[in-house]
């Protein structure tokens, strides 16, 4: 039992875990502020557009489509930011080493 513990910690302290945790829990918060974003904000531009401020009521026989479609603009939205995100990081990243002098 004593050695599962030790290989625990050791797993549970690697540099990898931790950026993971990290990520999941930016990643929660992030989702929350797209999430807002294509409710409170897109989804509104585009019931102006379209006269239908939520695609949910629509139907086919008895299949929401419109929840599915939904769903779609949400994932490509948060599909975006994270890929945005995620590059503006990189550059940063990689700035920031390129600047660090060498020893």
């Amino acid at each position: 039992m004593q050695n599962f513990l030790e290989e625990f910690k050791t797993f549970a302290l690697k540099g990898n875990v931790l950026d993971l945790a990290v990520g999941v829990v930016i990643g929660t918060a992030f989702n929350a502020i797209v999430d807002s974003l294509v409710k409170d904000v897109i989804m509104q531009a585009i019931a102006m557009l379209f006269k239908q401020p939520d695609f949910g009521s629509i139907l086919i026989g008895s299949i929401r489509i419109g929840a599915f479609i939904n769903q779609i603009v949400n994932f490509l939205i948060v599909s975006l930011s994270v890929f945005v995100a995620i590059k503006a990081m990189n550059k940063f990243l990689v700035k920031k080493n390129t600047s660090e002098p060498t020893k």
